[in-house]
């Protein structure tokens, strides 16, 4: 398969892994929200009833829906506490087509197919020790998958510069500029690979010693400095904000 098919495919297969990891946790959140406000409806309208039906059973389902209602309440907090969401791309990624003949697509799918190799790391590591220094990672690999995406976008305007250019000077500048985006492309698709190679790593030693853990987690931290540091220099600031 083409790069420029497969950085697409690798794009929207992550985004619609990730859609589906949501969804469960939505309709929990959902469920708990509906039976918190139920039951504390039930309770508040239980003395109203007991005073109509005359009948002291009211108070005593009240004081049931009640329990029931902060139970239900704790259960949604536990929800509101956790941050399941991994950090996504926020810059939009080049079309297909225009990624077609483009020597900006090799990089780029390899950034996407590294970028959804580590997500897919970081859940199956969930609620376990190596699961912060992985989310650590896959923060570093979305930097560098928005830098990768604005700088695909820079050399698409240069091909197309160069090929709407007759001066064959002025045409070389644009190439030369070109292939300085093409430079830091591959290089940050290298700096994603040794993320990759780091949390793997990780994945792997789950039950590895104390030291041995913490010189891998420290590791992977100064993978992601460095892939802050060039996905800044490849034209980003911020979560994947172009300058």
């Amino acid at each position: 398969m083409p790069d420029w098919i497969r950085a697409d495919v690798e794009r929207r297969s992550l985004e619609r892994s990730e859609r589906r990891f949501g969804r469960a946790t939505r309709r929990a959140r959902r469920r708990a929200t509906f039976s918190t406000q139920a039951w504390t409806a039930a309770a508040a309208a239980s003395p109203a009833a007991a005073f109509i039906d005359h009948a002291w059973g009211w108070f005593v389902f009240g004081g049931a829906a009640l329990v029931r209602a902060g139970l239900s309440y704790r259960e949604l907090r536990a929800f509101r506490d956790r941050d399941d969401a991994l950090p996504m791309p926020a810059v939009p990624a080049p079309g297909a087509v225009a990624l077609r003949r483009s020597a900006a697509a090799r990089p780029l799918r390899r950034g996407e197919a590294g970028l959804a190799a580590l997500v897919a790391l970081a859940r199956s590591v969930e609620d376990r020790p190596p699961a912060a220094p992985v989310r650590t990672a896959v923060a570093g690999a979305v930097r560098l998958v928005d830098g990768l995406r604005v700088s695909a976008g820079q050399v698409l305007a240069c091909e197309s510069a160069a090929r709407a250019v007759a001066d064959p000077v002025r045409r070389a500048n644009i190439l030369a500029t070109s292939a300085k985006l093409l430079d830091g492309m591959n290089r940050a698709a290298d700096a994603l690979d040794g993320l990759l190679a780091a949390a793997t790593e990780i994945v792997g030693t789950v039950a590895a010693p104390a030291a041995e853990l913490h010189r891998l987690t420290e590791d992977v931290e100064r993978l992601r400095a460095y892939a802050d540091g060039l996905s800044e220099l490849m034209g980003t600031t911020g979560r994947g904000r172009p300058t």
